[in-house]
This record gives structure tokens, sequence and C-alpha cells, in this order.
């Protein structure tokens, strides 16, 4: 299937080179980035020198009217990088900078994703996605869609959507959305993104290609934010081919005393069965109403901050809360604490030119997963949570520069170690077989670890408003791999693609 991919890539590269010039109209004041938008990386780098404390660095997605009026607050004239990168954003969101229009209007477009991936290990390949776009709202309300091919979502093998001619295709959003004057309140029924917590992985709710089916509801203040969602996940299916509905509720409380401080309090729940009005109410703490209805789910409870305490300084952490045993009085008081954590830092000077970054992750065993499978914390076989899955950990350093406006390399050095536990495997119930008295405790990461180094160069280049390149090269040194003692990969991988973006093409 690779030549016709190469033929409708190239076809829609020339199209979209013909196009190039024409002004894309972005009228859509509620609609969300999705997350793979440039956006993103210039936000958080502006947030580091100082700029836009107006966005949530840990509750994405944006809102193009939220970027918008963080925009608008900034002060002073900008000089230099900063001033460069603001113009980039100004550019992007100038349609939403005024004040917006009570008239409907109907938008088109979509975004390429498309190029090639190879590992030492394993046959090159095409990689990338293609979304198709349309979307129909006023200054307050909106409908909006996008449909996804996904070449790389084909080939992950957790992955349990369909397939068709080696691409998963899948909606990727479709909500429908009322905002409030100036987004102090908004109200989204549907598909969309959702991830909270700082840092590029996150361990509550992370990035899922799929989106969340939710009814989420956000109310802001000056000085904080509160957010309540209840969604459904996808259906677990038993060994006999009986589905049962699987539903997902969340709650996060975020205050920000002073621009310099956030911190995030969220807790979900992952239920199964019937609607249960107590594991739905945005008020009630789920992890009492698990115990005190003696109710089934699996709760998982977050605690997370960003702190910038001088100007090109950021620091970040997170805590994720599983199950932590307080009591001894059994066997079943002897499983290990099931917990995550996230801490890291960077720092930008030199105008902006040069960045460091390191942060730290892990996830204990049996973390996100449950007794009874219907209660892993996934989505279509996709994590909810961590990157890392559980029984892993991961140390990053990141040494960045910035040359100009819209181009950034990056060089980076990750060491990564992961045991045998993983979400998808039977929950370990080793320690029932000890006693109080004889006590238990393991290792981490548990059984043969896989242990990876990591050294490699990113590369993003913002070649025109609506063309990036997008790359990498990496080397691994791995041991023990896929677990096997003394086992040793070593090798190149590398991936590069073109992102060409046109997200509001028509514009009616």
């Amino acid at each position: 299937m690779a030549k016709p991919f190469y033929l409708l890539v190239f076809i829609l590269l020339l199209i979209s080179s013909l196009i190039m010039s024409m002004p894309a109209p972005a009228q859509a004041q509620w609609e969300t980035l999705p997350p793979d938008h440039w956006a993103y990386d210039e936000v958080r780098w502006l947030q580091t020198l100082g700029y836009l404390h107006d966005l949530d660095p840990s509750q994405k997605p944006y809102t193009r009217r939220e970027i918008a009026l963080a925009l608008n607050n900034i002060e002073g004239p900008l000089s230099g990088m900063a001033g460069d990168r603001v113009v980039l954003l100004l550019d992007e969101f100038a349609n939403e900078m005024g004040e917006p229009s009570a008239n409907w209007h109907l938008f088109a477009g979509g975004r390429i994703n498309a190029g090639l991936e190879s590992c030492y290990n394993a046959e090159g390949r095409e990689a990338g996605f293609l979304v198709a776009n349309v979307g129909a709202g006023n200054k307050r309300m909106g409908i909006f869609t996008a449909i996804r091919a996904d070449r790389d979502l084909s080939e992950n093998p957790l992955y349990k959507g369909k397939i068709y001619s080696n691409f998963a295709g899948l909606s990727e959003q479709a909500y429908f959305m009322v905002v409030g004057e100036n987004s102090r309140w908004s109200l989204k029924l549907g598909r969309d993104h959702l991830y909270w917590g700082p840092g590029q992985d996150h361990l509550l709710l992370n990035y899922n290609r799929r989106g969340i089916d939710q009814i989420n509801v956000q109310a802001r203040w000056g000085w904080g934010r509160f957010t309540a969602l209840i969604g459904q996940v996808d259906d677990f299916e038993d060994s006999t081919g009986s589905r049962t509905s699987r539903f997902l509720s969340g709650h996060r409380l975020e205050i920000s005393p002073w621009p310099w401080l956030r911190m995030g309090l969220s807790e979900t729940l992952l239920f199964t069965g019937d609607v249960r009005f107590g594991s739905m109410n945005p008020f009630v703490p789920y992890y009492g109403e698990l115990v005190n209805e003696t109710s089934e789910g699996n709760g998982l409870m977050g605690f997370d901050f960003v702190v910038y305490p001088a100007v090109g300084t950021e620091i970040f952490g997170e805590l994720l809360l599983d199950d932590i045993q307080l009591e001894k009085n059994d066997s079943k008081d002897l499983e290990p604490n099931e917990w995550g954590w996230l801490i890291g830092g960077r720092w930008s000077g030199v105008d902006g030119l040069l960045g460091v970054g390191l942060t730290y992750s892990g996830v204990a065993n049996r973390t996100y997963n449950a007794l009874e499978p219907k209660y892993r914390y996934q989505n279509y076989g996709l994590p909810l949570g961590s990157e890392l899955g559980n029984d892993a950990d991961r140390l990053r350093f990141d040494f960045s520069i910035w040359p100009q406006a819209g181009y950034h390399a990056n060089l980076f050095w990750e060491v990564s170690r992961q045991g045998e536990g993983r979400v998808t495997a039977p929950f370990d119930t080793t320690y029932l077989a000890y006693t109080v008295e004889e006590g238990y405790d393991e290792p981490f990461p548990t059984g043969t670890v896989q242990k990876t180094m990591t050294v490699g160069l990113e590369l993003n280049a913002w070649m025109h408003p609506n063309l990036q390149i997008e790359g990498w090269l990496g080397h691994d040194w791995t041991d023990n791999y896929l677990h096997e003692e003394g086992r040793e990969e070593n090798g190149l991988r590398g991936r590069v693609t073109a992102v060409i973006r046109f997200d509001h093409l028509l514009v009616y």
C-alpha cells in the first residue's frame, strides 16, 4: 500500500503548494487546537520567558479565543526573539483578536503529516496521518468534526480500533461547544482531546488520538478554574463476547494565587455498567463514593504544580495516586503502592536563544491496572494516562537552540527502564502468598528490566504559515531487549515528515 499512500501525499502536497499563498482565515472562537498544532511549542517557550501566563500550562486543549485573549493581555513592547514569536501567534490568531462576530459561518479544511520512519530493528515505513475537518458556528457556539486517517496508529500493536488499508480510520473530534463572554465558562458535548498535567507526558489524563466522548463543563474566574466531565470510553468485551459499557468521570480544581504559580487537584473514576449519579456528581470525592457505597471502579487522584520563580525559569511536577496501602491488617494490605511521579524544570536564556530542560518521571507496577480487566485505564487499547504505562521510569535531558522564530533544534539524552509489568498484563497478586508478619517487597522496576539509553536530535522548521518540516534522529543502546537477559540491541532510528495545515481553507 506504499505507492497509493505516496501518490495521495504527492497530490495533496501539490494542491497545497498551489494555494499556499491564500489566506486561511480563522473565525471559530470556540474551536480547540489539536495537540499537534505548532502554537503549543511557541506558547510554552513564551511562558518560560514570562509571557502568556493567562494560558493554563497544565490543562489543554486551548481554544483559539483563549490564546487571542492572552495575546491581548501582553503588556509593553516586545523585541528580539520573544517579539518575533508573538508576531507568529498574532498572525495565526488575528481574526480572534477583536470583537467576535455574531454572524454564523461555515469552514472546512484539514492537515497533512506525511513522511518516513525507520528503525534499526524493523523495516522502514511511510509515516504520518491525514485529517479533514469541518465546522460551523458564531462567536458563542459551534459544531466541529475532524476525521483522521492515521498510518502511525495502524502500526501500534496496542490500538484496538478498526484498520482500513493500513490506515486507522476514526473521528478524532466531533463536538458541540458553547462559550461565555471572554471564555469565562464553557459547555462541550461530544468528542475532543483532553489532557491534565504539566510537561510533555501527563500522568492522569494524557493525549489520545481518538479523543474522549464527554460532557465537559468549565468555569473560570480571576484566580482559578473548575472543570467537570462525564464521558464514555470503549466497551469491555469478555471472552464470551459479552460487552460492558465503561464510563469516565473527572473533576479538576485549579488555583493561581499569583501569575508565577499554578496548582491543580484532579480526580478521575473509571466505572462500568449502569450510570450511577453518585459517580457522575462533580462535587463528590470519587474515592469516598467507591468506599462508602461499596461501588466498583478504578479511581485515580493527581496533584500538579507549575512555578515560574524567575524570568526564563520553569519548575513543574505531578503526583499520581492510584492505590496506597495505609493499613496492614491482612495479606491484601501488602499490595505495593500504585502511584506515579513527574518532576522537571526548564531554563531559557540569551534572549531565548538557548534552552535547557531536565525531567524525571516514573509509574509503579500495577498502576492503571486492575484485578478486573474492564477497569484498566485505557481507551481502544491506548493509555489514558502516562505513555510509560506502568513499571517504568525515564530521565531526560534537553538542550535546545531557537535561532529564530519558528525554528528550533533540540539535542536530547534519555535513559529509560521498563520492567515486566504492563497495564495489559494480568494483575499480579503475588503479595497474597505472604502474611503480614512476613511482609512483602518487590524491586522497581520488576523482573528482567529492559534498559535503554538514547542520544538524539529533534528539528522543527516553520517554513511558512501553512508548512512545517519536523524530524528526529536518535541512537539507542538497549540491554535486556524485550526482557531477555543479556540480549543487546543497538542502532539508529529516525523520522522526517512534512506538515501542511489548512484548518480554515474554505470559509463561508
